[in-house]
């Protein structure tokens, strides 16, 4: 996350650069599920298509929600601390990034390597739109086998001064919905909700699409005064878009720009790989219905060319992110995405 922990500034991408999910439909378009089935649809979850209506009425609070750093397991706590190391400098700009000097200057997470690809929503300051809706893949049963490593797959953040990024989190210990929130400003306090992504969230918040499981996220602003803006999942079974986790402020990434996007912080195993190569090998992470929401009008469009792009690059190299059999394909540019290792 940048995910959420998540980002690269422009600094990281250039770095990055350098060495180197159902189909969400508009109101009233049935979401089918696909041949591909990589991983299954867990046991317990219907496979079933889902009506996702982008201006369904407001629900009721996710069910299992934890408000604050209290939903976080406690094994899981060093890792998060490790992220918000990095965190503390993505506002500057001179913060030594991904090159030996910068593990040298970072040692605290020197072992460790930050990834991502996917869109880049709002490049160089576009905010003209005041939301984003998708749906990401996610996983009930994927755990990680290093204890400080992080996947955050699907993970989004809608633009520049937006204040929430909602995040599929994977770790050796939980798969869980994050909602990190980027306006706090303090610095023990920075996951403003998660949620336990096991049966009884899916039974309300999941569908299967590409015969994959998978869950649909709304961010948008929901007072521009304030700067205030609101994260709701949406509720298949009520048809409902539930309320997850609201924060107002000052977007404190001092980044311009925000994201759809996979994302991993993992150590490198002896092999020279990254430990989450091995733990998603033979998955596929996806983000399709890529949409952001034009405030004069309300009406929904693609992240397309004249909104987002793709980043770090257009391809993933395999090498840059010590994954062998790593891939990254935009399905439609610039809605439509999937990661997969062979």
């Amino acid at each position: 996350m940048s995910t959420t922990p998540s980002l690269g500034s422009s600094v990281l991408r250039t770095a990055a650069a350098a060495v180197g999910t159902c189909a969400l439909a508009v109101a009233g378009t049935v979401l089918a599920p696909g041949a591909q089935a990589a991983p299954a649809t867990s046991p317990g979850h219907a496979v079933r298509p889902t009506v996702l209506q982008a201006d369904a009425p407001t629900g009721a609070p996710v069910s299992g929600r934890v408000l604050g750093d209290a939903g976080i397991r406690p094994q899981d706590r060093p890792a998060v601390q490790r992220f918000r190391e990095l965190r503390a400098g993505l506002a500057t700009a001179a913060q030594p990034s991904d090159t030996a000097a910068g593990h040298a200057a970072r040692a605290p997470i020197a072992a460790q390597a930050h990834r991502w690809w996917g869109t880049e929503l709002g490049p160089n300051g576009n905010t003209g739109y005041d939301a984003v809706i998708a749906t990401h893949t996610l996983d009930d049963a994927l755990r990680l086998s290093g204890a400080n490593d992080f996947l955050y797959a699907p993970t989004t953040k809608p633009r520049s001064n937006s204040c929430i990024e909602t995040v599929t989190v994977h770790t050796r210990d939980s798969a869980q919905i994050w909602a990190w929130d980027w306006c706090t400003t303090d610095p023990s306090q920075a996951v403003g909700a998660t949620v336990d992504i096991d049966a009884a969230f899916l039974r309300k918040y999941g569908t299967t699409v590409n015969g994959r499981s998978a869950y649909s996220v709304q961010v948008q602003l929901t007072d521009a005064r304030t700067n205030t803006w609101s994260a709701s999942l949406y509720n298949v079974a009520t048809s409902t878009w539930d309320p997850f986790f609201t924060s107002r402020g000052t977007d404190q990434t001092g980044l311009d720009y925000g994201w759809d996007m996979f994302e991993y912080y993992s150590d490198r195993t002896a092999g020279g790989n990254v430990g989450v190569c091995q733990d998603l090998s033979g998955r596929v992470v996806e983000t399709t219905g890529l949409k952001v929401r034009t405030p004069a009008t309300g009406a929904w469009s693609d992240a397309g060319p004249s909104n987002s792009t793709v980043f770090p690059a257009a391809t993933m190299n395999p090498s840059t992110y010590y994954c062998p059999g790593i891939a990254g394909r935009m399905a439609t540019a610039y809605s439509a995405w999937q990661v997969t290792v062979r």
